[in-house]
């Protein structure tokens, strides 16, 4: 009870030190998002409290496909405290998304699926406006709401579907033509049970990372869908193709979905391979040359162009002030070029970097770089001293020219049409089967 009347103590204080700003809105924050209200619409504010957990546990029982739409077969028991509840079926990977209570909550506020009173033993799920996947993960969720209307606790029902026999034995031979520093080129051969097919490019070991950032969000029920849609375009025939603009050394894994005259997915083919990299095994040097300092739009920028020897495999890249060099010394300046920032799409550079740095008129700066050779060793670090002139000539409004980026963008996919949390069962039923 000091818990409570302690949190009231410093809500009324809290309302007691805003009232003089005579505030017409009460705005309510909690982990499920922000609520508003008119202040001239509020009777009253209180606390309550109820014990116990209020809930509506969900348990799978059956999955039945069927020619006039998809049915699960579900029991929910509501807990005593427990007067109303909301259910869906979702994918396994948005389920993996709504980690928490509070994360369930938002997304039943974004579907606004209807509310419900009922238990059930055994209830036939129907109404679905998509058509589940074979052998694929999906998840019952359901929110339980108390008798004052708040959304509590979740529960969730985690199921597979059955797997459906491939018709024949669909499949796509691969063959690596041609490696290079950037760029990679395989042909795909179907057989002759293979309907169809898709392919898409992932660094090695994130194609599994990619389907839980972008199958919650685009809707996609496992794998198979995100490399169709990834792919841009589905395949029939032989087919020789170039992956281009890849990061030199880099390895990567080739995915290949074949599915059979039912559209049913077969065993995917994966195919690894590795970019060359660019370098010999000698010293990695790299040759610093200071160009225009300018002014775009009211912004100052100083070009500088790094150009490496035919021995660096990669290199790293900076301007830093006078000062800011002196603190961190030459050995601490070096420290940072060698430490990997994989956020930062820019730090490795392959070739001539021909980079446009934000710079300020009148000031001391260093350019630095370091590079590696193909066998991993660090070559000479290399510094330039400059001072950026007091004026920058004639203002211009040419835009900046953008620092030109070697790395890997990674996949690309066409339009999103699909960019929020699936809402699949607005026409949802629970009919008992019994």
């Amino acid at each position: 009870m000091k818990k409570i009347f302690t949190l009231l103590t410093m809500f009324m204080v809290s309302l007691m030190a805003i009232a003089q700003t005579n505030p017409n809105r009460l705005i309510v924050q909690h982990k499920s998002g922000t609520t508003g209200y008119l202040a001239e619409r509020i009777d009253s504010i209180y606390f309550a409290k109820l014990e116990g957990r209020v809930a509506a546990d969900v348990t799978f029982n059956a999955f039945r496909k069927g020619t006039d739409g998809d049915t699960v077969f579900v029991a929910v028991k509501k807990t005593p405290e427990c007067k109303a509840y909301k259910i869906a079926c979702i994918t396994g990977a948005l389920a993996k998304k709504l980690n928490d209570d509070a994360a369930v909550e938002r997304y039943f506020q974004m579907v606004n699926e209807r509310m419900m009173q009922d238990d059930f033993t055994n209830a036939a799920m129907t109404g679905f406006n998509f058509q589940f996947k074979d052998n694929t993960d999906y998840c019952l969720i359901t929110i339980g709401y108390d008798k004052y209307g708040v959304a509590c606790s979740s529960s969730k029902a985690e199921f597979r579907t059955p797997a459906v026999p491939v018709v024949g034995n669909p499949t796509v031979a691969t063959q690596v033509i041609e490696v290079k520093q950037t760029e990679f080129t395989i042909k795909f051969t179907p057989n002759k049970d293979c309907a169809g097919y898709a392919i898409c490019s992932f660094e090695k070991g994130t194609a599994q990372q990619q389907f839980e950032q972008w199958g919650p969000m685009m809707g996609f029920a496992n794998i198979g869908d995100m490399i169709k849609r990834f792919s841009g375009k589905e395949y029939t025939e032989e087919l020789t193709n170039t992956w281009r603009s890849m990061t030199p050394g880099k390895e990567y894994e080739v995915y290949v979905q074949p599915w059979d005259v039912n559209g049913t997915y077969a065993d995917m083919v994966i195919v690894p391979l590795t970019t060359l990299k660019y370098g010999g095994t000698g010293l990695a040097e790299i040759t610093i040359t200071i160009g225009e300092f300018g002014n775009s739009n009211g912004q100052h920028y100083q070009k500088v162009t790094y150009t490496p020897n035919d021995q660096t495999s990669f290199h790293r890249d900076i301007i830093i002030t006078e000062e800011g060099y002196n603190k961190l010394g030459e050995t601490g300046v070096i420290e940072m070029l060698k430490k990997d920032n994989p956020q930062d799409p820019y730090w490795n550079q392959y070739g001539v970097d021909e980079a446009t740095w934000n710079a300020d008129p009148s000031t001391k700066y260093f350019a630095c770089s370091i590079g590696q050779n193909i066998n991993g060793e660090w070559g000479t670090f290399i510094k330039v001293p400059f001072t950026t002139p007091a004026s920058a000539g004639a203002k211009h409004n040419k835009p900046m020219p953008a620092r030109i980026n070697s790395a890997n963008h990674g996949v690309t996919f066409g339009p999103v049409n699909k960019m929020m949390p699936e809402s699949n069962i607005r026409n949802i039923k629970l009919t008992s089967a019994e």
